[in-house]
């Protein structure tokens, strides 16, 4: 098991690697300027003296190959630059919007694990029955309306006709729900779906029939047969779609202004702040690589087979 950690934790100086660079690139091709972009926002004439000035300021007017060495010393020395709007350290403020991007992230995330478990082995119970003809019905929804749309829709109904929550902002467990239901409904209905598909293929195998014939209840071979067996696949699943829940989601917090990450990331691009949005891309490596090291370590406690791939 420590040999397997080791391997995982190994990856992660590559991949930090690899994102920088592309991260670099990417942004350096994308168009904007981020100097003539301060300066309007701030409502200076964007003259060519106070471009070459801020551009010398902001480190821009040296040469590329130069950016990207003191852009990867910056990753590997722990620093990541300062914010070209704030003039703050980006991990500092990464750091500071991190609470409310993993406070919504578990709340989504539990709202998907209540829906996939309830859904999924609800459905499970009787095939074709109204409760699976019901999960059919909410996956089929869930899959088909986005996040943006379902968020639009459900401040619509809770804030602006019923009046119940709150729609924007972060203050207390009131203004989470709303986010929280965007979040996570979606991907609970549908991981549901793949949920009964696992147990439906297990029931036809050698062990769920000599349950059978042993005479355990439907409810026995469902719980200590079936979904024991089903639940490996769903680890990764489940563990996928919190990695980039921690990551920050960049619809839901917008929709609701939810302080955190993921907004921090779209006003950093509507800015062109560079550091922030490398920073920001490497934050989140950081997070999905770690979070799949330990569902990986979590699937190899459950099945130790998975040691020997």
């Amino acid at each position: 098991m420590i040999r397997f950690i080791l391997e995982r934790v190994a990856q992660l100086p590559i991949i930090v690697f690899i994102v920088s660079t592309l991260t670099f690139v990417l942004m350096r091709l994308a168009p904007g300027d981020p100097a003539t972009i301060l300066l309007t926002a701030h409502n200076v004439p964007a003259s060519e003296e106070a471009l070459t000035a801020l551009r010398e300021e902001l480190g821009l007017n040296e040469p590329l190959h130069i950016q990207y060495m003191n852009w990867l010393r910056d990753v590997f020395t722990g620093q990541w630059g300062t914010s070209y709007v704030s003039k703050e350290s980006v991990l500092n403020e990464l750091w500071s919007r991190l609470p409310a991007t993993v406070e919504l992230a578990l709340a989504g995330f539990t709202v998907m694990t209540v829906l996939t478990l309830g859904m999924g082995l609800a459905a499970s119970l009787k095939v074709s029955g109204p409760l699976d003809r019901l999960g059919r019905l909410f996956a089929l929804l869930g899959s088909s309306i986005p996040s943006f749309w379902l968020g639009f829709l459900l401040i619509y109904l809770f804030s602006v006709h019923l009046g119940w929550l709150p729609s924007m902002g972060r203050e207390d467990w009131t203004h989470l729900i709303l986010p929280a239901l965007t979040l996570g409904a979606g991907l609970g209905t549908v991981q549901a779906r793949v949920l009964r598909a696992q147990m439906l293929e297990l029931g036809d195998r050698n062990f769920v029939k000599a349950a059978r014939a042993r005479g355990f209840s439907r409810m026995h071979i469902l719980f200590f047969e079936l979904f024991k067996h089903a639940v490996l696949p769903m680890i990764t699943l489940l563990g996928t779609n919190l990695s980039f829940m921690l990551a920050g989601n960049v619809i839901v917090e917008t929709i609701f202004s939810w302080p955190g990450l993921g907004k921090y990331f779209i006003d950093a691009i509507t800015q062109r702040d560079y550091p922030v949005i490398q920073g920001y891309v490497m934050f989140a490596a950081f997070l999905i690589v770690g979070v799949q090291c330990l569902v990986d370590v979590v699937q190899t406690m459950i099945d130790p087979r998975l040691r020997l791939r």
